[in-house]
């Protein structure tokens, strides 16, 4: 490793260089910061409070702190699925809108929609942050043993795109060991993993089933052009009789086979808290929408005539997002500083990193103390033990 790289590294984490020396860290995961910063040197160039430096620090100060209160022997690990390297598109896409269904049920989320994309992650032991990334990059994925599992999106990028990259990047995790680092760029002909990532995040947003149930509410007909205009339903028959027989049902003249509309789209975006561009894509692929239908939706939401039509629908602005990364250092902090494992200097450092305030700290350290009846409690508990 050259010095330069050494130089980097301590200003990534705000220390000497002597620290970064052997034992203290470990080759293999330095290399892979080299590696990062090698790649994409305006990363480290940038050391600001929105930065991926920062975002990192934060993610290593939380890590230390999950450790010491002894948070990481009882969370659940995040799952892997194990599926072969795809060698199409196609393959590719489909792999991932079948883990968002697995994943989804694994995480018991029914059909309906996430509203904090950010803190499901978390709680699921995958860190989401916000940072300002240099063009072209999107988002970031970094596995490393001190840092955890880090998602980070360029917070230039609209609310709705950031649900998405989250969810990106969570589909890295779940496919993915390959490397200590997976940058995602706009533009450019996406290579299979990018494809299945983002088929992993509009179907982890927009559930198919979900979809189809919430255009009914619509009061459109969701067999549209994928379903016959005739069904055959089969009947068991009686007790005397074991053969059975088919009725068809004449589908031709049904109510609500009408096409999808602009409000339809962005009404389904708002409800799921996904751009209206995935929700009309979710749409095409479930054959509810044509492709020229596609294209007609997408020249209009490429123009200036959105937000007038959500004003008309009164669809509110997007709802606030949450800071989870930085929310979860405050809270663990006071906590470790409660139970002793930081000292007071200590606190004040992760508060600053967190952007908490010197005024409001002593009210974040009040609201995470032990009520004084349960202090009683255990303490009377413990003397009789």
């Amino acid at each position: 490793m050259k010095a330069e790289d050494l130089t980097r590294l301590a200003a990534f984490y705000g220390c000497s260089l002597s620290e970064l020396l052997p034992p203290v860290i470990d080759d293999q995961e330095m290399d892979g910061l080299a590696a990062l910063f090698r790649s994409h040197p305006s990363l480290a160039e940038d050391q600001g409070p929105s930065s991926l430096v920062s975002a990192c620090v934060i993610a290593r100060a939380l890590t230390d702190l999950e450790e010491r209160l002894e948070i990481d022997a009882v969370v659940h690990s995040l799952p892997s699925y194990r599926v072969e390297r795809a060698s199409t598109g196609w393959q590719a896409a489909r792999q991932g809108y079948r883990i968002a269904e697995d994943e989804r049920r694994r995480l018991g989320l029914g059909e309906g929609p996430v509203r904090f994309v950010d803190e499901l992650l978390m709680t699921s032991g995958v860190r989401s942050a916000k940072a300002t990334l240099p063009d072209p990059i999107l988002s970031i994925s970094i596995a490393q043993p001190d840092h955890g599992l880090v998602v980070v999106v360029d917070e230039n990028l609209g609310l709705e795109h950031r649900r998405f990259r989250y969810a990106h990047g969570l589909a890295h995790f779940l496919f993915d060991d390959e490397g200590p680092w997976h940058v995602c760029n706009a533009g450019g002909s996406p290579d299979f993993t990018e494809v299945r990532a983002d088929a992993f995040a509009s179907a982890f947003l927009i559930p198919q089933h979900g979809l189809r149930r919430y255009v009914e509410t619509l009061g459109k007909e969701t067999l549209g052009r994928v379903g016959p205009t005739v069904l055959s339903v089969y009947s068991e028959g009686d007790a005397r009789d074991k053969t059975g027989e088919s009725r068809r049902v004449d589908g031709r003249q049904r109510r609500g086979r009408h096409p999808i509309t602009m409000s339809d789209v962005l009404r389904t975006a708002h409800y799921y808290g996904t751009s209206p561009r995935v929700a009309a894509h979710r749409f095409r692929n479930l054959r509810l929408l044509t492709d020229g239908e596609l294209d007609q939706l997408e020249k209009v939401l490429r123009s200036e005539e959105r937000a007038p039509i959500e004003g008309e629908l009164a669809l509110q602005a997007a709802p606030h997002e949450m800071d989870s990364l930085c929310s979860r250092l405050a809270a663990l902090a006071a906590t470790a500083h409660h139970r002793g494992h930081i000292d007071t200097p200590r606190f004040n450092e992760l508060a600053d990193l967190a952007g908490v305030r010197e005024a409001d700290r002593d009210r974040l350290l009040v609201s995470t103390a032990t009520p004084p009846h349960q202090e009683r409690a255990s303490s009377i508990k413990g003397k009789t033990a």
